[in-house]
């Protein structure tokens, strides 16, 4: 069976602009009579229920009521961390778009940066590294006054020392141990 329609809420435009006329008016009476209210001191009450909060007598309420204020305090510090990230990625990606990139979004700008990056490894741009074989430079001019000095002060203190101790990082030992010409002076002692 079909099912019936129900009635239709149509209504005639004399209808409509009455009802919105009467609106109006309850409208205008209720501010008529709020100001009326304000004037003469009278305090009306709003539907709204307050919270009533934690009552007095809960057992560690100054507790409880400290702890929530930690939780606030903490939302609020990471909505603002939130916030200052959001501003930096923008302002990063303005000032790539005004430095003529075609970038649209962060994440766009990121991508590129990283795989300009990988592309820089690729091709041996990773110089630094490269340029240091055993702690010993295979540029020689380049500061090799401040390294003789660097050893000859080295000598110094290991001639003095009674303990040396080599600190090693365990996420990359072989990158944080000194170099071998370093190592061999030191044994040698």
């Amino acid at each position: 069976m079909v099912k019936k329609k129900g009635k239709s809420k149509r209504q005639t435009l004399n209808t409509k602009y009455k009802i919105q006329r009467k609106v109006v008016n309850t409208h205008r009476k209720q501010r008529k009579q709020s100001k009326k209210d304000a004037k003469n001191g009278v305090i009306t009450h709003h539907s709204k229920k307050k919270d009533p909060g934690i009552p007095n007598s809960w057992p560690f309420k100054q507790d409880l009521l400290n702890e929530i204020g930690r939780a606030k305090d903490l939302q609020n510090q990471r909505l603002q961390k939130q916030k200052e990230e959001r501003v930096n990625g923008l302002r990063m990606l303005n000032e790539h778009q005004m430095a003529g990139g075609t970038a649209r979004t962060l994440e766009e700008l990121m991508s590129r940066s990283a795989r300009a990056r990988d592309d820089f490894k690729a091709k041996g741009g990773d110089d630094v590294a490269n340029s240091q074989v055993d702690g010993v430079e295979k540029n020689e001019s380049l500061g090799q006054s401040s390294r003789r000095a660097y050893l000859k002060e080295l000598k110094k203190v290991v001639d003095h020392a009674d303990v040396i101790l080599q600190v090693l990082d365990a996420r990359d030992p072989m990158g944080s141990r000194a170099g071998r010409a370093v190592e061999e002076h030191l044994l040698s002692h």
